[in-house]
């Protein structure tokens, strides 16, 4: 064989070898949402700002996967909160997710730090995706409900966390989670999440519990359904939490209207407190419209109001409010994601 043909094989070895190489390698995408508005709160008195995370949460991601053969994946999802509207002043950590996964024909199996079943409800059933002035979580854990000493740091996200996500069932699909509290009050969870999405239809049944005393638990108990017809998607949600003696119901009302680039959203909520928290109600009317500029660009507003009897939640930060006082805004802003 002639030098030149050692050569042309050699470098056809080393093509092939490096063809393999890049087919086991991890593909890696960078992601992100970076949404900032002006946003205006009445509480006691006016406030204006500019503030971010109006119609998405703001958000700066790393994701990858890797095909292991035989239909078995592994994965991996950082994901850090971002304030636009001051650049991350307080630092950049990856708090919203954190995640480690295996998957296969068998579902997934996820380590790390992640939503809680009972959050993706309150996610799911949402017009307005449980994000900006309009996001239900609102008016989702009255002031007074935890004991003086508690501690609930797993309402929305836990550390630690332990889940496995089943496969879709023809639309039927499950998780399951736990996380131990590693003696650290509050932060401890177990929970699940059942349901359906198949067609216009989805439903889910979500249920976790926290120890957030020694001797007082939190228990959450929630249910959605939403169906599409089209023209409009029709919403629903409902929650029960009980923190020892203290105890709270929420239900949401909502819809969304899609109309070629715009999106019409509204929703209306409440919050009924029971037991201890008996006479403490809030109610809120959200309304919302985004145009899309682009598939990843979109201009959008909000207006909210909540009305408080014996308690104080308020649409966004702003200034104090006074028990039983309403709390009203809106916002204008805009949203890019990569």
């Amino acid at each position: 064989m002639t030098k030149k043909s050692l050569g042309v094989a050699a470098l056809a070895l080393l093509a092939a070898a490096a063809a393999t190489t890049a087919q086991a390698q991890s593909s890696v995408t960078l992601f992100g949402v970076v949404d900032v508005n002006v946003r205006s709160i009445k509480n006691d008195t006016r406030q204006t700002r500019i503030d971010s995370s109006g119609l998405s949460s703001s958000r700066l991601g790393f994701r990858g996967v890797e095909d292991l053969g035989e239909g078995l994946k592994a994965g991996f999802w950082l994901e850090a909160a971002l304030n636009p509207d001051d650049g991350n002043a307080s630092g950049l950590a990856f708090q919203r997710r954190s995640t480690v996964s295996l998957m296969g024909n068998f579902g997934e199996v996820r380590l790390g730090r992640d939503k809680v079943p009972t959050q993706l409800n309150w996610d799911d059933f949402d017009p307005f995706g449980n994000t900006g002035m309009g996001a239900v979580t609102r008016l989702s854990v009255a002031p007074g409900l935890v004991p003086t000493g508690g501690a609930f740091n797993t309402f929305s996200r836990a550390s630690n966390l332990f889940s496995y996500f089943t496969p879709n069932l023809g639309g039927f699909y499950g998780q399951l989670s736990v996380s131990p509290d590693e003696n650290t009050l509050g932060n401890g969870y177990q929970g699940f999440r059942a349901g359906y999405r198949a067609g216009p239809l989805h439903v889910s049944l979500g249920y976790g519990q926290t120890e957030v005393t020694s001797t007082v638990d939190a228990k959450e108990t929630n249910i959605g359904a939403s169906y599409d017809l089209k023209f409009m998607n029709l919403i629903g949600f409902y929650s029960t939490l009980d923190v020892g003696p203290a105890a709270q119901n929420n239900w949401l009302i909502g819809v969304t209207v899609p109309m070629d680039k715009i999106l019409l959203r509204a929703s209306v909520s409440e919050m009924d407190g029971k037991e201890a928290l008996t006479g403490r109600d809030a109610r809120m009317i959200a309304l919302g419209a985004s145009y899309n500029l682009s598939r990843r660009t979109a201009l959008y507003s909000t207006y909210s109001r909540i009305s408080n009897d014996g308690t104080r939640f308020t649409v966004g930060t702003g200034s104090p409010l006074a028990v039983g006082r309403a709390s009203t805004g809106y916002e204008v802003g805009v949203r890019h994601s990569f």
